[in-house]
């Protein structure tokens, strides 16, 4: 297997644990102050990931059009969390976290769209079994 392959599996186990994690500390907090101290958390953690790889050498000469980028990611990112802990608060986090993954159909139109990645029959049965799951949580 690709290297990439492996890091996307402990990619999936972390982020479903962290779900868990989350929607068990909501148990007895309210889910603003739950984003906040995990944002803080993963803030800390991602620093000192970048700190020790030498992440930071090159700050200076970031491009601002790839600093625009970022920027969006980051505010995406941040309404994303806020609106996913309102519902996680009050549902199931295993059907909040299924519903979630509908957002992969949106990663799938805007890299066709903005990185011209190709869409494969593989991806479309992908999206359309993605959108029959969701579908069916809905209702």
């Amino acid at each position: 297997m690709q290297t990439w392959v492996y890091y996307a599996i402990l990619s999936t186990l972390t982020g479903g644990a962290a779900l868990v994690f989350a929607k068990m500390g909501m148990k007895q907090a309210n889910e603003h102050l739950a984003l906040t101290i995990r944002t803080g958390v993963l803030f800390f953690i991602v620093v000192m990931n970048a700190w020790i790889a030498g992440g930071f050498k090159d700050a200076k000469a970031i491009p601002q059009k790839a600093l625009f980028w970022f920027v969006l990611a980051g505010v995406s990112t941040a309404v994303y969390w806020i609106f996913f802990f309102k519902a996680m608060k009050t549902a199931n986090v295993s059907v909040v976290s299924t519903i979630d993954k509908g957002s992969i159909l949106i990663t799938f139109l805007l890299s066709y769209l903005l990185l011209n990645e190709p869409i494969t029959p593989k991806l479309l049965i992908g999206a359309a079994l993605i959108i029959t799951g969701t579908v069916i949580l809905i209702k």
